[in-house]
């Protein structure tokens, strides 16, 4: 008995491997080397981009993918925009995939939007969607001037000119007109409070983001520009000029300081000086208290103090300047039509 239930054992042992070695047909999918099928960039860049591209594949639709970059829109023809780089890994491979645009083509993206297909080594397809958010800074936009009435006399002429001035302990905050006998034809700051200021932005450092651009400083229906001679004697130009006349440019720092530069200064190497941009609110400088309904443009200097017990009105508005400000108002968050080509 126990020798038969050993054979029938060894029996079912031999039917079970037989049945094991035997080729049956299975329903699996041949495998595919995944190089062969590799379809994703792993960098895209366009010029004027600021920061890297998102890059992410559609894994409901193996086909599918999207591109996202932030742009500085302000001097680019958006029918022309140059492509700058398309990575893949391992590029020197035989299984690089083909992209359908290389560096120095250009992309049409007036819509808001481009396709890109990415071909692998084997023949599969994947269309990206590139698209765009425009990269912006506060500062772009158009600005006017925006007269207060005036601090010492109320019943002076409006101006957008503060001064604040004066040695220690006899510190003064006035606009120019406060005292607009000092200021005779085609020399006060009426003449320019017709004028636009207008900021764009074309440029910004790709890693921190720092901005950079071009200003105008353009004149009114008068055709005029402030030359602020007071007194047609002393020449306050290099203190009450906030921006300069015609073009320049500006760059922002760390702090959000606003440095001026020549426009024919591309390198922005040197600048003229630096301005600050105050929005609404009230601050205290220089001992004084300031309300801003708007926005302002502001410059510090430095000084040395010259104390004249005579008390002239030179005392603040020439001499121990601390402070000059242009009172504005913001019109518009674009720069004004065809800036672009007003300050080439």
């Amino acid at each position: 008995m126990f020798k038969r239930l050993k054979i029938y054992t060894f029996m079912l042992l031999a039917a079970c491997a037989f049945a094991a070695c035997s080729e049956t047909e299975r329903n699996t999918e041949p495998l595919v080397d995944p190089w062969t099928r590799e379809r994703t960039p792993v960098n895209f860049r366009l010029e004027s981009q600021i920061g890297a591209a998102v890059i992410t594949d559609d894994w409901r639709n193996d086909g599918e993918g999207t591109i996202h970059v932030s742009l500085i829109t302000g001097s680019l023809d958006m029918t022309k925009v140059k492509v700058d780089a398309i990575d893949f890994k391992f590029p020197e491979s035989e299984y690089c995939p083909k992209a359908s645009v290389q560096p120095g083509d250009v992309i049409d993206l007036s819509s808001g939007s481009a396709k890109i297909t990415i071909t692998a080594y084997n023949g599969e397809t994947r269309v990206y969607t590139l698209d765009y958010e425009q990269f912006i800074d506060p500062l772009e936009g158009t600005y006017v001037h925006a007269p207060i009435a005036g601090i010492l006399d109320g019943s002076a002429p409006q101006s957008s000119m503060v001064i604040i001035g004066g040695w220690t302990d006899a510190i003064v905050m006035s606009t120019d007109m406060d005292k607009s006998w000092h200021w005779g034809s085609g020399y006060t700051h009426n003449d320019e409070m017709d004028n636009t200021i207008s900021f764009m932005l074309t440029d910004a450092d790709p890693e921190t983001g720092l901005t950079r651009g071009t200003t105008l400083n353009l004149a009114g229906d008068d055709g005029k520009y402030a030359n602020y001679m007071y007194n047609n004697t002393y020449d306050v130009n290099p203190y009450y000029r906030i921006f300069p006349t015609g073009a320049s440019r500006w760059a922002k720092d760390a702090d959000g300081n606003i440095h001026v530069y020549a426009i024919d200064d591309t390198s922005y190497s040197n600048d003229l000086y630096v301005v600050k941009y105050l929005s609404a609110g009230s601050y205290t400088i220089s001992t004084k208290d300031v309300n801003i309904a708007d926005c302002a443009f502001m410059r510090e200097h430095s000084m040395q103090e010259v104390i004249d017990w005579n008390w002239p009105d030179t005392r603040w508005m020439v001499d121990n300047i601390r402070n000059t400000f242009w009172m504005m108002h913001k019109t518009s968050d674009n720069p004004v039509e065809g800036h672009n080509e007003m300050a080439k």
